[in-house]
């Protein structure tokens, strides 16, 4: 796969017993840390999220060029900590040890994924970031749009993550340091019950702040997250639909 918003692969081999990957640099590191560190402004966060949900939309799509054929894949463990950020502030997804791969919006099942979704214990990638039918172990095995629409849930959240610290939609107000989705109200290291009770039974999502509602652009940013994360997987924006809203942002905050 070669796409600006999928890290690059180099190539592979072997040090002594271990095998070893051999990706791109982004000088930058994990989306979890450069947000940790790094306040932006309105300008810098729109190329964020816009690159990270281009890099979705890419993965979610069947492309064929030149006799290649690119299958749908579903990310799987979609956080902050796997999306690294480049030195020009754009995002490219990575580590997909987790992900899923889809034919015909199918899903290429192991046996073992047949067996936890025939038990209702299919639950892969980060707790905090696991939408609320995979917490709940409801996936629905017959076709692989649960899986696409689980990351774009995730989507939802890595959204919000980066945009709390968008320095331009806290003006006269103190930026809030970085936070984890759900930290503010489940605190660092929430329990699968936790994020059942909160996220599915409660129908709850991380605050949006409402002053956001007093900037320009503040409402858009409140309906895609919202559309993201919606609780019905089949209200949820697809990928390409939340990077074509996100695409359409202004450059300037007016």
């Amino acid at each position: 796969m070669k796409h600006p918003g999928i890290v690059q692969f180099l190539t592979a081999g072997r040090m002594g017993k271990e095998y070893v990957l051999v990706l791109e640099l982004a000088t930058e590191g994990s989306l979890n840390a450069f947000l940790s560190r790094t306040v932006c402004d309105w300008r810098h966060a729109v190329k964020l999220a816009q690159t990270l949900s281009e890099g979705l939309a890419y993965l979610h799509t069947d492309l064929q060029n030149h006799g290649v054929y690119k299958p749908v894949v579903a990310h799987g463990d979609f956080s902050s900590n796997n999306v690294l950020v480049r030195s020009d502030g754009s995002c490219a997804l990575c580590d997909f040890g987790c992900s899923t791969i889809l034919q015909n919006f199918r899903i290429c099942q192991t046996l073992e994924v047949q067996r936890d979704i025939a038990k209702g214990t299919f639950q892969r990638g980060t707790l905090r970031y696991m939408a609320p039918e995979i917490l709940d172990g409801c996936v629905n095995p017959s076709s692989g749009h649960s899986f696409l629409q689980a990351d774009v849930y995730s989507l939802g959240l890595l959204l919000w993550e980066l945009l709390m610290r968008c320095s331009d939609l806290f003006k006269d107000s103190p930026i809030p340091e970085h936070m984890l989705p759900y930290e503010i109200e489940l605190g660092h290291s929430p329990t699968h019950q936790d994020l059942v009770t909160f996220v599915s039974e409660k129908g709850l999502r991380p605050t949006i702040p409402h002053l956001w509602g007093n900037i320009s652009q503040g409402w858009s940013l409140r309906e895609i997250l919202e559309d993201c994360w919606d609780h019905d997987e089949d209200a949820r924006l697809t990928a390409q639909c939340a990077a074509n809203r996100l695409a359409s942002l202004p450059s300037e905050l007016y």
